[in-house]
């Protein structure tokens, strides 16, 4: 008896499984109602828009290629594809979809791509795999334009859902995957995902 006594308690020290650490995170479990996912993002370039008419009038092409003609144009595109990609995450996590809706604080923003003379007035950008990562305004003829990085904090609300936050981390991550991968946004920081 003695021996089982002790090859029993050798069994646990040798295989000793923390608990806490073994079920994952103790917030894991954590109901959330309708969350609102944040982030700071360097946008898509369609989700920009250019001037009807340049600044400079014999410059041949002001835009960037993919990028939205006017500010309605760029919004419906962000809303489109910010819903697309949570709808995908959702269903990635095997949470429902019917009765869910989307929303955003996004608002599109005039950019024109720099030439020769970039005259003040216009902001200019830049942009790098597809997406507007930094700006400019104009300046006087002959001056170097210096560039900002840019990212704004968008946020994305999910209504009429709720599951574990286990559910919203791996919406979260295919969110992350498809936005980057689909629509071309850059992250600069976290997602946090909270309660409304």
């Amino acid at each position: 008896m003695l021996k089982l006594f002790c090859l029993f308690a050798a069994a646990l020290v040798l295989f000793h499984v923390d608990i806490t650490s073994a079920c994952g995170s103790s917030t894991d479990s954590e109901y959330i109602q309708n969350p609102v996912f944040q982030m700071q993002i360097s946008p898509p370039v369609g989700w920009t828009y250019f001037p009807s008419t340049p600044s400079v009038t014999s410059q041949a092409i002001w835009y960037f290629v993919g990028q939205s003609n006017d500010t309605t144009t760029a919004k419906n595109r962000a809303d489109a594809e910010l819903t697309a990609a949570m709808l995908e995450a959702l269903i990635a996590a095997n949470m429902q979809t019917q009765g869910v809706t989307i929303a955003n604080d996004f608002q599109p923003i005039q950019i024109e791509n720099p030439q020769t003379t970039t005259p003040t007035g216009s902001l200019y950008g830049k942009v790098e795999g597809g997406a507007l990562v930094s700006t400019a305004p104009g300046v006087t003829t002959g001056a170097i334009l210096t560039y900002t990085p840019y990212h704004i904090t968008l946020r994305v609300t999910v209504n009429n859902i709720g599951a574990t936050r286990f559910y919203w981390n791996i919406a979260e991550n295919t969110f992350l995957q498809k936005m980057t991968m689909n629509y071309k946004a850059q992250f600069t920081g976290d997602v946090t995902v909270t309660k409304v």
